[in-house]
């Protein structure tokens, strides 16, 4: 029986702290499965990260360290934030100072970059697709002494070359996974401070091949679909174990398949769980109103819905499955249906020119409720694996030298990033529920915290952001949102335009 220790290395707490729910089911799956010694170090809110490295691993003294990582980086604005460098510096440096065993990372972001993050650590292991069935097998050999080579998801790295990338291993069958036990392993105190979500999948996988996005290649193009009850089951012992209401859905593309998400509701609905569900991913081709009746009565109190584009031409570049049409129809039964929602806009695809520029922010100011949310991001963030990252590399292959592990960002011909920027900057002025999705605008923890305390005090079942959203118009009543245009006016007038993209490659595109 091996003694492993598991570290949350998230510390990237925008929009909130997420609750490290991925690492739960590894340790539930160490425990279940291989009778292994979990112990568990999240620090997400760790003041001194070395020393809370250095405490647990000369008390507990484990075989095998594994490390979850969450995000490469921020992934969209103007600005990017290389969250790798903290994770290195505050994570992966102080483990291997510490101990000199083997140390496996995993998580979302080595599904995209495994063997680049191997080298840019400088560590031996990584594993990739469901850990919950590799972590055990890996461990297990570990312990006994055996080749760890043809371990399917595994990742290896010897004397600085990679000897062997083995193909991601996919759990086919998702309810024979244990249900996650997070109080087990950790405290909730922090994370109910500031209103973060349970988080659950209805499946794994995704059928769609948007140009810029990697589910594919992190989760497979299959869709992986659990039974409805046992989601709901979940929910039940979730929500009445951790004494947390809010709910949130984690799939790539919640409504799809429309048939499985209705049935996955239907069930939850059955359970008469005062809910307050939120869902990251709602595709604007598949909404009609049996779905949003299903949701409102499941407890939805909000949706994401990362619509990208509201240009057909745009959208098309984008490999999406829906229409502007489709994007206009699901604001207005949304609306109707008064369901607060969150639009996710992404600007500057190989196509985007100033009128398409002007088309989205214009549609979606005028089909999107005052008080819905829209958070705008600026350049395509290209990653590894991607459809679009593919088709650049067949052209320009020199445009990045870690397989597009640090930032790159395509820019189309016919505008620049700085001419949308300062378009959008324009429309987030005009518009008090328009926000930068970039680290200049991360919400700060207190108001956060602030907030999530008042809407309980009032048993408000609004989202969070909505006081954002009040905040801007407050400031606009009070002309500080004139004082702050004028400063960014000045502020633009000042920098040499070839000098205002920062922390990211930027890779012009010609067509």
């Amino acid at each position: 029986m091996a003694k492993v220790l598991l570290i949350n290395s998230n510390r990237f707490k925008h929009p909130w702290p997420v609750i490290p729910f991925g690492l739960c089911y590894i340790a539930t799956a160490l425990e279940t499965n291989g009778n292994h010694t979990v112990r568990f170090l999240d620090l997400c809110f760790s003041s001194d990260c070395e020393l809370d490295i250095q405490n647990s691993v000369r008390n507990f003294v484990p075989d095998v360290i594994g490390i979850s990582i969450r995000n490469i980086d921020d992934t969209g604005g103007f600005n990017v934030h290389f969250l790798l460098e903290d994770v290195k510096n505050d994570v992966i440096d102080y483990c291997k100072k510490e101990f000199q065993g083997p140390i496996v990372i995993g998580g979302p972001s080595v599904g995209i970059s495994g063997k680049e993050m191997l080298d840019y650590f400088d560590l031996e292991y990584a594993i990739r697709g469901d850990g919950e069935a590799v972590m055990p097998e890996f461990v297990k050999r570990i312990e006994n002494q055996q080749p760890l080579e043809g371990l399917r998801g595994l990742i290896i790295r010897r004397e600085k070359t990679i000897i062997q990338d083995n193909e991601p291993f996919r759990v086919q069958d998702l309810d024979s996974l244990p249900f996650p036990k997070p109080l087990r392993y950790m405290d909730l105190n922090q994370y109910r401070r500031f209103g973060s979500p349970v988080h659950i999948q209805t499946k794994r996988g995704c059928a769609f091949r948007c140009s810029y996005c990697t589910y594919n290649k992190i989760e497979g193009n299959q869709y992986r679909l659990r039974n409805p009850k046992l989601i709901a089951d979940e929910i039940e012992i979730l929500v009445k174990e951790t004494g947390i209401n809010q709910l949130e859905f984690t799939d790539s593309i919640f409504n799809m398949p429309l048939a499985h998400t209705k049935e996955v509701l239907r069930e939850v609905i059955s359970k008469k769980l005062d809910l307050r569900v939120h869902t990251m991913g709602l595709s604007p081709a598949a909404v009609d109103e049996e779905l949003l009746d299903l949701m409102k009565s499941a407890g939805f109190n909000e949706v994401d819905i990362g619509a990208e584009s509201a240009c057909d031409e745009v959208l098309e570049s984008l490999a999406k499955d829906f229409k502007r049409s489709d994007v206009i129809k699901t604001a207005d039964l949304l609306r109707r249906k008064k369901i607060p929602v969150t639009w996710f806009i992404m600007l500057g695809a190989l196509k985007e020119t100033r009128e398409t520029v002007l088309e989205t922010l214009n549609t979606i100011g005028k089909v999107a409720s005052k008080w819905d949310l829209v958070f705008v991001s600026t350049g395509v963030r290209v990653y590894k694996g991607a459809p679009i990252a593919d088709e650049i590399m067949k052209n320009y292959i020199h445009c990045t030298s870690d397989n597009f592990l640090h930032p790159v960002k395509i820019e189309p011909e016919k505008i620049s990033l700085e001419d949308i920027h300062s378009i959008a900057t324009d429309f987030s002025f005009r518009f008090p529920n328009f926000y930068f999705y970039e680290k200049e605008h991360i919400i700060p923890g207190w108001l956060l915290v602030t907030a999530n305390y008042l809407l309980k005090a009032f048993h408000s079942h609004q989202p969070v952001w909505r006081l954002l959203i009040l905040l801007k118009r407050t400031e606009r009543f009070l002309a500080i949102t004139l004082i702050r245009k004028w400063i960014y006016t000045l502020k633009m007038r000042s920098f040499d335009k070839n000098n205002r993209i920062t922390n990211g490659f930027s890779l012009i595109i010609h067509k």
